[in-house]
């Protein structure tokens, strides 16, 4: 199976064949389709193992998936920048671990980067937890909060991951009956996670810590 981006400049020659090899086992393992996995570093790194965002002169992200402090990855993100491209992959395939099995569809692998709670949820699913308010992450994220209104709903969020791949690969990462069924419907009420179990508000953050760093200033 021959993967997209994989011809990327980012991505050197001399890894390309045992990249994509390894690629399409964690996805094999992970039970996803591998361009899906591909289409997700891609969005968040464009598969540049050194990819930066900063924000007020500190560093809060790196790597092909854009690890923070918080996400699990050990000294994340300066420590990031020592792995290589194939390192990196194997705290890929850590990351995702926990929702193996849950993934049905590229917008919920993407939902593991960008807030892991909303994993399974519904159309009229507003993005917050107690710990985190509706209103601070559509500040954060105001390229997803499409209607200005102060929350980012799973609607807008699937119609902003469907804007943002682009069109040559749409076709091998998404279903458009799918999109068209879930991502255009109107939404209305406020659904917010109240989590007791502390790692799993620990996964909500470092998954929106994870996509709040690609708005940011993007260092190559």
């Amino acid at each position: 199976m021959n993967l997209i981006h994989i011809d990327h400049p980012n991505i050197p020659v001399s890894i390309r064949a045992a990249f994509s090899q390894k690629v399409t086992a964690i996805a094999t393992w992970l039970g996803i389709d591998p361009n899906w996995l591909m289409q997700v570093m891609y969005a968040e790194s464009r598969l540049n193992a050194k990819a930066q965002n900063i924000k007020n002169n500190r560093l809060i992200a790196a790597g092909i998936l854009q690890w923070t402090k918080a996400s699990g990855f050990p000294g994340a993100p300066q420590s990031v920048l020592k792995y290589n491209h194939l390192q990196q992959l194997d705290e890929v395939k850590k990351y995702f671990t926990p929702y193996r099995g849950k993934m049905h569809s590229y917008f919920d692998v993407y939902l593991v980067t960008f807030f892991p709670a909303a994993v399974g949820q519904g159309d009229h699913f507003i993005f917050a937890t107690s710990q985190l308010p509706a209103s601070l992450i559509a500040s954060q994220n105001p390229a997803i909060d499409t209607v200005k209104d102060g929350k980012i709903t799973m609607s807008e969020f699937k119609q902003y991951v469907w804007n943002s791949t682009p069109d040559a690969v749409r076709d091998l990462v998404f279903s458009v009956t799918h999109l068209t069924a879930e991502a255009k419907k109107k939404t209305a009420q406020v659904v917010t996670i109240v989590q007791d179990n502390a790692d799993s508000i620990g996964g909500a953050v470092a998954g929106i810590g994870t996509i709040v760093a690609f708005f940011f200033s993007f260092v190559i």
